[in-house]
């Protein structure tokens, strides 16, 4: 009797697993796992590099890009996916339109456990794969604006208290988010674009991601985000760019990440965009893209303006 009932618990549990998409009104549609395991799949193929060497992986799955619109379940402005331990990636709609999206339920013939399910980008590093998906958010336009002002960011932290071993962190030092986020907006709950040296971007909020969170100083210069809140594969090196609310830090050294970033929040940049450089005893007017050509001349500047 006691074997039956737990053939039975097990089935329930079985059915009960399922995936979570949920449209930009907010709706659940529950897609039970097996439901993909009974498409057919297909086999497909990435290419990582690994201590140097190339490795190829064989997986099998469906075109999730593919099926995501069979489903017809309304526009949206931002996908956002999610996993069992709340790791998050995220794209806007024109990045998502541009990609190839795998959900595997197989690695070299080896079926996933637990009937866990893999997002997986061929074309993307392996950091926007989702290990074990379990909610995907199709999400309205959330609008983040160019910032009134842009600051140095190393000026901007050369102020700011450098604690040894914040907690919960050891062996390192860095600035809390909780002692400097303040003097960049007086809201209560923040809005955070992150952006690194690499192209990796991420809208997080405080305080639910970011409270005793600590932006790390690195022994070789770099910005490097930890958080308590977010899973370690959400942490990110070598930030160039923090934008919080209406105002942002961004590292001059890479003053042309401006480019990628306003494309990537669909800031709207025009020829005609101007640039209002701000020295300690004077303000200059420049074209946008003849500043970006001659970086030097934001050399010793204490703020400057976006003026599409």
């Amino acid at each position: 009797m006691k074997y039956i009932l737990s053939i039975v618990i097990i089935c329930l549990s079985l059915q009960a697993a399922a995936l979570v998409v949920v449209d930009n009104e907010g709706i659940y549609h529950r897609y039970p796992y097996d439901s993909f395991f009974r498409i057919q799949g297909r086999d497909f193929v990435t290419e990582r590099e690994v201590d140097r060497e190339i490795v190829l992986t064989t997986w099998k799955g469906i075109r999730f890009d593919t099926w995501l619109k069979e489903q017809r379940l309304g526009d949206f402005h931002r996908i956002r996916f999610v996993s069992s331990d709340r790791y998050e990636v995220v794209f806007n709609h024109a990045e998502w339109d541009t990609l190839t999206a795998w959900l595997a339920h197989s690695e070299e013939g080896t079926v996933f456990p637990n009937e866990q399910l893999r997002l997986i980008f061929p074309h993307l590093r392996s950091q926007f794969w989702v290990r074990d998906l379990v909610e995907v958010h199709l999400e309205n336009h959330k609008e983040i604006p160019i910032p009134g002002r842009f600051f140095a960011m190393r000026s901007f932290f050369a102020e700011q208290e450098l604690l040894k071993d914040p907690k919960p962190f050891v062996r390192m030092q860095g600035y809390r988010f909780d002692d400097f986020l303040d003097d960049l907006s007086d809201k209560p709950i923040k809005d955070i674009v992150l952006y690194s040296k690499d192209g990796l971007i991420q809208n997080l909020s405080y305080p639910s991601q970011l409270a005793g969170a600590v932006l790390e100083l690195s022994p070789e210069g770099s910005f490097n985000l930890k958080s308590p809140q977010i899973p370690g594969g959400m942490w990110m090196k070598n930030i160039v760019y923090l934008q919080c609310d209406d105002l942002a830090l961004i590292d001059l050294r890479y003053i042309a990440g401006i480019i990628p970033i306003a494309k990537s929040l669909q800031w709207k940049l025009g020829p005609s965009t101007q640039v209002i450089l701000n020295y300690p005893d004077r303000s200059e007017t420049e074209h946008f893209g003849d500043a970006i050509g001659e970086p030097m001349i934001f050399d010793g500047i204490r703020d400057f303006q976006l003026v599409p």
